[in-house]
């Protein structure tokens, strides 16, 4: 028998080679990051059930915004990171610049309005882990925590022209440039939560309050007094805790405490200021077209047409929109049924005036009544308006749905020497021209007349006088002289924020 080597056979491939040993199974590939939509591209949500430290987004006097804002047993708390110390320490602003005891606003109980650590505090990580454990329940969303009383949210200007106004502003404070056609990349609340007024406290006399609410919001959902307070019994003397992952903390007294607000008494000049830039609407920049969103949303919920939304759009130079440009609309909000109004006499001269004035011109008037008019009709009227007129009154918060008009103008009449800023601020970061008329002498940024409440409360503001040749003359030449472009509303002083 031949010799045969001791080597490994070969294989013709006509047998069946061995079994080989199986292949490891491919490594699975990475879960996909998860994608961020809504409210959470600027909130991303926490980790469930366990304690994450507090975020501080933005913030001016009164405005606060956080990222995982904490409540139990009646206060709320902040859990910081190592080194950041406490309230007023560095990162974390003062305690009284954010929250206050949410008493009504009185020059008798400013001591009383002080915040303590029963109104908010501060935990360590550590602490907070060591306390709740994994007792952290999350009221998910975008949460507006209003820190107020009803002694203001009973007025349709403060809710309308302060309260929404501001929060306007701090979600517009996320986009960069908002659009002109009302578009922007922005939080939107889910919720409000008014912590010290009840359904009733929030109304006004027309029900424009709840309107405002409901057309600038659609998507929040209000909470008020009774069930905030049945909601916090739930983490009353125990050691579970509410987890607001978003929260918008708004306080009235802590507006006043510090800021632009001390300067202008007006509690959104803290939050204007944070957003930058130097001109409202009609202006330069990421303020130009800042409000547009909420004054589309509101006034599409009145049922306004897309066609006059445009009214301003048209007007600018270029045209932001399609279509011929308008002719201005002159708007004069009578309070002829009201407590403070004009002399009966002098009411028919400014009307028989305004008439003939824009008949000359080929302009339209408007003799708005509120008292007659539903409230639909009233904001489409407003959003036509090119000069708004009025003595000093809520009615002038409708200028909020004045179009973004490079001639826009607000006229506001005063018995001499009276005068008050609440719409002088508003008109400027809308970007309308502002005129304070008394009698026959008017004033405009940057020069004001003194604040002076001296009649304010007394007869005589049933009988204000005014000169209508003046009122024609300040009308013409802000729709017919030269156009004075966005150094028209500079700031008259340092601080103001417009």
């Amino acid at each position: 028998m031949p010799f045969l080597p001791d080597v490994p056979p070969r294989y013709s491939g006509i047998l069946e080679p061995p079994p080989l040993e199986p292949a490891p199974p491919p490594t699975p590939p990475p879960p996909p990051e998860p994608v961020l939509t809504g409210n959470d591209r600027f909130f991303p949500p926490p980790p469930p059930r366990q304690v994450t430290p507090s975020t501080l987004v933005q913030h001016s006097a009164g405005w606060t915004v956080f990222q995982n804002l904490y409540f139990s047993n009646g206060t709320f708390f902040i859990v910081a990171e190592k080194d950041q110390g406490g309230l007023g320490d560095g990162y974390w602003p003062a305690r009284e610049l954010i929250t206050s005891t949410g008493l009504p606003g009185l020059a008798e109980n400013e001591k009383e309005r002080v915040p303590g650590p029963k109104e908010m505090d501060v935990l360590s990580e550590e602490e907070a882990a060591r306390i709740w454990e994994d007792r952290v329940f999350d009221v998910d969303g975008f949460s507006v925590l209003v820190n107020d009383p009803t002694q203001f949210l009973r007025h349709y200007y403060h809710v309308a022209a302060e309260l929404f106004f501001g929060t306007e502003r701090v979600i517009t404070n996320f986009d960069s440039m908002p659009a002109p056609d009302g578009k922007v990349n922005a939080p939107v609340p889910d919720r409000f939560i008014f912590i010290h007024c009840d359904e009733e406290g929030f109304s006004d006399g027309p029900g424009l309050d709840h309107f405002f609410l409901h057309a600038q919001f659609p998507k929040a959902t209000p909470m008020y007094q009774p069930s905030w307070e049945n909601m916090a019994k739930q983490v009353h003397d125990s050691r579970k805790v509410f987890r607001f992952p978003a929260a918008l903390f708004i306080d009235r007294t802590a507006a006043f405490s510090g800021g632009p607000t001390g300067a202008t008494s007006r509690t959104p000049a803290s939050p204007w200021q944070v957003g930058g830039g130097e001109f409202g609407t009609g202006g330069l920049g990421r303020n130009q077209f800042w409000y547009e969103s909420a004054r589309r949303r509101i006034l599409s919920f009145a049922g306004v047409p897309n066609a006059v939304l445009d009214i301003g759009l048209r007007a600018m130079d270029p045209p932001l929109a399609p279509g011929k440009a308008d002719k201005p609309v002159i708007t004069y909000i009578s309070r002829q049924r009201t407590g403070r109004k004009l002399r009966d006499e002098d009411h028919e001269l400014l009307v028989a005036a305004l008439e003939a004035m824009c008949k000359k011109h080929k302009w339209e008037f408007q003799l708005m009544v509120g008292e007659t008019m539903a409230r639909d009709e009233q904001l489409l009227w407003a959003a036509r308006t090119t000069v708004m007129l009025g003595v000093h009154g809520n009615g002038l918060t409708h200028q909020l749905m004045m179009p973004p008009h490079p001639r826009s103008a607000v006229l506001e009449m005063f018995r001499p020497p009276n005068f008050a800023r609440d719409y002088e601020w508003t008109a400027g970061v809308l970007g309308h021209a502002y005129y304070t008329i008394q009698n026959d002498t008017f004033f405009t940024p940057p020069t004001l007349a003194d604040v002076n409440y001296d009649d304010w409360n007394t007869d005589k503001v049933r009988s204000i006088p005014v000169h209508p040749p003046t009122v024609v003359e300040v009308i013409e030449t802000q729709l017919l002289g030269e156009y004075q472009g966005p150094k028209h509303w500079q700031s008259w002083r340092e601080g103001v924020g417009y």
